[in-house]
């Protein structure tokens, strides 16, 4: 597990470089404390769990990699709007749904979206795979800052509180 007391090093870690070394367990919202991560990477693991809402406040970081894990849910809008951001690899997950600056990313080729489960989107997981992980029991709990409280910078409200999707 990546422990809590990371956000204790948010004045010191620039690069953060877990990569392929077996960490499971859920990415916690502490992480989005580093306020100076340029480069955040841990692909390669069995983490899992959403993407909890403070990864929006890592205004420096230009790598973020989550790539080749089991983590699920919507990308949050917040992270896609990462002005530094030149590259976001979220493949290889089960997310479910990208908004519209997600996408704009995914056009420019600077996110790669592959083989999750977010409908509309080319080379996804098939729809069998995607109900199978649906059904398994998720050990994440929902995270303080989902609600838009206690995060470690002020995040405009609309991305707090999403306007509703329709899906077909």
């Amino acid at each position: 597990n990546i422990p809590t007391s990371i956000k204790k090093m948010s004045e010191t870690l620039i690069q953060v470089l877990f990569l392929n070394n077996q960490l499971s367990g859920c990415l916690r919202p502490e992480i989005g404390y580093l306020k100076k991560a340029t480069v955040f990477d841990v692909g390669g693991n069995q983490l899992t769990g959403p993407i909890p809402l403070s990864f929006g406040c890592l205004q420096k970081v230009e790598q973020l990699n989550l790539a080749q894990n089991m983590l699920y849910g919507e990308i949050p809008e917040a992270v896609c709007l990462l002005g530094n951001l030149a590259n976001l690899s979220l493949s290889h997950n089960y997310f479910t749904w990208e908004g519209p600056a997600c996408r704009r990313l995914a056009e420019r080729g600077l996110l790669d979206d592959r083989w999750n489960c977010i409908p509309g989107r080319p080379n996804q997981r098939s729809p069998e795979e995607c109900a199978a992980f649906a059904c398994k029991p998720k050990p994440c709990p929902d995270s303080p800052f989902e609600c838009g409280t206690n995060l470690p910078c002020t995040l405009p409200s609309a991305l707090l509180h999403p306007s509703p999707r329709i899906t077909t």
